[in-house]
């Protein structure tokens, strides 16, 4: 069985201000979870999925948190597997080594580009940084991903990101696929890639895994990967252990959920479609809510719910959500390139 993932934004604070955010980080909420009531959620969610969940500490910059080391140990006390996502600036040698000590076990970093096109999106100096960062948590000892944000501004960079990734040591570099929203709707609103450049990079990913083998290359929420994965292991050819291993295609209420730092419940990070509060309804209660019943039924529609690829893809519900107000429509970006019709056994 997969573990389940939490993605666990515990701070909307943050010491940067990228220009494709989704989420706005910056300055804290007022109303963010306090410890007591961070440490009772950890109790919860190891209650519920006892060591088959995993938690992703993430912000804005989860480092910025002060109560985050505690956080870290009594998730690991009670069995948990943690993740930290950092953006990289402030992360040493030392605050690896406290990480390693503490129980983590990866650490996400993300590489947008070379450093001119990294620099350009997240702030002047942040690739040295981040490289820096990411190649303490090596020395440390620890599991590293990168995860690039891909858009028009560096879809040209795949090979070179892949690269960087490479020379860093990382386990693992898992593509998410820009969508316009939060601060990027505003700074940079038309560098989603389009159907056919998103089709071209699928198809590119698979060729760089293919030279790769080494290094494990995944995605968030492109969920067609999985239909290229799905083509290219009928034909007989590679595919990565994860194809076996993980849950297929969107995985929002089906294989995560998202936590925001004020308790409210999304069933992915950018799925703005709020199922409940935990001060308010348990985690049992959040995940038999209608939207997670929905969204973990499949109940897709549209060219999703006519496509032989729906259970290992199911479309990306945040792009139909953006797109139509519906966030069980059909995912605008799937083009004729995945999209297969489903013929009924009509016996």
């Amino acid at each position: 069985m997969p573990r389940y993932n939490i993605n666990w934004n515990i701070t909307r604070e943050c010491n940067l201000r990228c220009k494709h955010c989704y989420y706005e980080a910056g300055t804290s909420l007022e109303d963010e979870l306090s410890t007591d009531e961070s440490l009772a959620l950890i109790d919860e969610i190891a209650n519920v999925f006892g060591d088959k969940a995993s938690i992703t500490f993430g912000g804005g910059e989860a480092l910025l948190r002060k109560d985050l080391f505690d956080l870290l140990s009594y998730g690991k006390e009670r069995g948990l597997h943690l993740v930290l996502a950092s953006n990289g600036t402030l992360l040493n040698e030392e605050v690896a080594a406290r990480l390693k000590n503490v129980g983590v076990e990866d650490v996400i970093i993300p590489i947008d580009g070379t450093q001119k096109t990294h620099d350009a999106i997240r702030g002047e100096g942040v690739f040295e940084k981040a490289t820096k960062s990411a190649r303490a948590v090596r020395n440390a000892g620890l599991s590293l991903v990168i995860d690039p944000c891909i858009m028009k501004q560096n879809e040209g960079e795949i090979g070179k990101i892949i690269d960087i990734a490479e020379n860093l040591g990382a386990r693992q570099c898992r593509f998410f696929h820009y969508v316009s929203m939060g601060r990027g709707k505003e700074v940079m609103p038309d560098s989603e890639l389009g159907s056919v450049q998103y089709a071209e990079n699928m198809m590119q990913l698979y060729e760089e895994q293919n030279k790769r083998r080494a290094l494990e290359i995944c995605t968030t929420q492109a969920c067609q990967y999985w239909v290229v994965l799905k083509r290219k292991e009928e034909e007989g050819l590679f595919v990565p252990d994860f194809f076996y291993t993980e849950t297929p295609g969107c995985r929002a209420a089906i294989g995560m959920l998202s936590i925001k730092p004020n308790g409210d419940v999304v069933p992915c990070p950018l799925l703005e479609v709020k199922a409940g509060n935990v001060r308010e309804m348990s985690l049992r209660e959040l995940l038999n809510s209608k939207v997670f019943l929905e969204l973990r039924n499949r109940e897709v529609k549209g060219k999703c719910a006519e496509c032989k690829y729906k259970d290992i893809c199911g479309g990306c519900r945040v792009r139909a959500y953006l797109h139509s107000g519906d966030y069980m429509a059909e995912d605008p970006l799937c083009s004729e390139f995945f999209f297969e019709r489903a013929f009924l056994n009509s016996e």
